[in-house]
């Protein structure tokens, strides 16, 4: 009895950014089942059960995206490879009148970026012991205490009157 090897997408041709779902199936295959990717900028490979399907996402691609089962039945090694073609994305601007400023934009980026540092940091503080907790607030205290005091002062400058006539004739 010959293993039949199978392999299929559920296209054709797709554009980067887009995913492709991949079926396959082998009849009476080993453990040594690997479904490998090829996108020309890409490329991995991944052990898969007998049969199944999964979902890919094409990011980069060269034009052509070669996905590839390779199976060892034995002495021997059987492959099977779909081709599927790749359109370049198309630059995602914002269009005038869309409602979409750059601003706007720049705002999420800064929002999403605003809370991963405030996720980071909680997790950081949670994950310190007692006395670093009281060191890192007493250092804080200080470090506040040294900013005030050094805005609250005035510097004081004592100027004797010779000065002041010696400054006035050299002008």
């Amino acid at each position: 009895m010959k293993n039949k090897l199978t392999l299929s997408t559920d296209r054709k041709s797709a554009a980067e950014g887009e995913y492709i779902e991949i079926k396959w199936a082998c009849d009476a295959c080993p453990d040594s089942l690997h479904l490998a990717y090829d996108s020309g900028s890409e490329r991995y490979s991944m052990a898969v059960a007998d049969s199944g399907t999964t979902r890919i996402l094409i990011r980069k691609s060269d034009g052509k995206a070669v996905f590839t089962l390779n199976a060892m039945l034995g002495n021997r090694k059987e492959s099977k490879s779909v081709e599927v073609k790749v359109k370049k994305a198309k630059a995602s601007r914002p269009v005038k009148g869309s409602g979409i400023s750059r601003l706007k934009l720049w705002k999420e980026k800064f929002q999403a970026g605003w809370y991963v540092f405030r996720a980071q940091l909680k997790y950081w503080w949670l994950s310190r012991k007692k006395w670093q907790k009281a060191l890192w607030i007493a250092l804080l205290a200080l470090w506040l205490g040294l900013i005030f005091s050094s805005i609250d002062r005035k510097p004081e400058v004592k100027v004797s009157s010779d000065q002041v006539q010696t400054a006035y004739l050299m002008r």
